[in-house]
């Protein structure tokens, strides 16, 4: 069976590289029908934070990711000490004794000679009772795996094809901190080959780490899953992405108001994209359907702030059913300070007003005259009512609004009309009066909108305040 794994170090937040990794990992799994794992690498104990964890998992179940089976890296270090035990036991690991001072002073070497520093090697003649007899003295070590001589490690990369890797560029590596804990190259391979792991899928900074873990699986008589190194994502410039492109957290864009479908079918498209097809639209399960690893481009992918915005707005207009825009939009509402207490109505402005804005959090602002009690009318915007014919407008909408029922936008863009043969006026003065009387603003959701959505009792309370103000 397939089985694909997603493994985060609890030490920040979700960021979008990280998020397509994930979700990569994911379509590839349920494409092949197979499994989807997510492991929590924790194994830092500095760096680790379990309220990291808690957002990461917050995030990747608020993206629509579910995982078929769950690890935490922190709970296994049992398992990982066997395996060094066993690496040690037949020679393919060392103890070495090395204080930090004198490594900083290999390294000091290397770069006074300007070439690449890689480990000496000096404790990897030592004995096995020369090793045991400074343990015992309580000198610190660490487990260092060992690099065979001479080695060439080629695999298929099933994004970037051949690569081959000369072992002389790194030497002999860590696999056991001196505190006892165990390094990511050396975990990640016994938990991928003990969870039956047969593709990683991961970022391209992992490629220095493939051949290292190679050799540790071989020396472990581990099956060698098959590797896809993701392009990176660069900003707009073609620089590293960055803060400064919206390199932000998922976290960042959830509480910005983007939809989680939106952001995951855009994340997808990050370095990927279907055959045959000029569509960006897909669903969920339409992705799950047309994943294929061969498609993914090798070259970066630019990350493009304004085409993620107008995804989402394209998801808020014509994607989503009303009933789900409206569990995505309460929380948004509510948290704006707006009494919610009628859902038809709520429902009613959604339905109406969902053209109007690319975000839920513009759509808090959006839509603040159909939810404000109170509208301030700045000083400069009364002026302008004042130097139109804004009472007759007002005072002749009230009367038509006693008479008739304005049940849709298009009643309200009659009885405009009407107003303005009657008065002798501009249109654009009949709804600039409307506007600032209604929103103390003259930009927003279309005014018909806010006066066929309104109740009437609130449309006339409001116009009747500000035609006392203006008379």
């Amino acid at each position: 069976m397939i089985r694909t794994r997603f493994a985060p170090s609890p030490t920040g937040y979700l960021h979008l590289g990280n998020a397509r990794t994930a979700i990569f990992s994911y379509l590839f799994a349920r494409h092949q029908g197979g499994e989807f794992i997510l492991r929590v690498e924790d194994t830092d104990r500095e760096r680790s934070r379990r309220e990291f964890e808690e957002m990461l998992l917050r995030d990747l179940e608020w993206l629509g990711l579910d995982w078929d089976s769950f690890y935490r890296q922190s709970e296994r270090f049992d398992i990982y000490r066997e395996y060094v035990n066993r690496l040690l036991e037949r020679g393919h690991a060392y103890r070495c004794f090395c204080s930090p001072e004198e490594l900083e002073r290999e390294r000091e070497e290397a770069q006074r000679r300007g070439v690449a520093y890689r480990y000496s090697g000096r404790c990897r003649s030592l004995t096995e009772e020369e090793a045991e007899k400074l343990r015992r003295e309580g000198k610190p070590f660490t487990v260092r795996f060992r690099v065979p001589d001479g080695r060439t490690v080629v695999f298929e990369d099933l994004i970037r094809g051949h690569i081959s890797i000369n072992v002389d560029d790194f030497g002999d590596f860590v696999i056991v901190r001196s505190d006892g804990s165990p390094t990511y190259n050396l975990v990640v391979v016994v938990d991928d080959a003990l969870m039956g792991v047969t593709h990683v899928i991961r970022g391209e900074d992992h490629i220095p780490n493939t051949p290292k873990q190679i050799l540790i699986y071989e020396a472990l008589d581990f099956p060698v899953p098959q590797f896809a190194h993701l392009p990176v994502i660069l900003g707009e410039d073609r620089s590293k992405l960055s803060k400064r492109h919206g390199a932000v957290s998922v976290m960042h864009y959830r509480e910005e108001g983007y939809l989680p479908e939106a952001l995951f079918n855009y994340l997808c498209l990050l370095g990927w994209s279907p055959p045959d097809t000029d569509r960006e639209i897909f669903s969920r399960e339409e992705l799950i359907e047309l994943f294929d690893l061969r498609d993914v481009n090798a070259a970066p992918a630019v990350f493009n702030r304004d085409k993620l915005r107008w995804m989402n707005g394209v998801y808020i207009r014509e994607v989503v059913d009303l009933d789900t825009l409206y569990t995505y939009a309460l929380p948004f509402l509510k948290s704006a300070g707006y009494r919610i207490e009628d859902e038809e109505f709520v429902k009613k402005v959604l339905a109406r007003t969902r053209d109007s804005y690319d975000t839920l959090r513009e759509m808090t602002e959006r839509l603040k005259p159909f939810f404000s009690e109170e509208v301030e009318i700045p000083p400069e915007m009364l002026a302008r009512l004042e130097d139109m014919r804004s009472a007759e407008i007002l005072s002749a909408f009230l009367k038509k609004l006693d008479e008739r029922k304005l049940a849709d936008p298009e009643d309200v863009r009659a009885v405009a009309r009407e107003i303005q043969k009657e008065l002798g006026v501009k249109i654009k003065e009949v709804w600039h009066t409307l506007r600032i009387a209604m929103t103390g603003q003259l930009e927003g959701v279309g005014i018909d909108i806010l006066l066929s959505t309104l109740p009437p009792e609130r449309v006339r309370k409001r116009l009747t305040e500000v035609l006392r103000r203006i008379s």
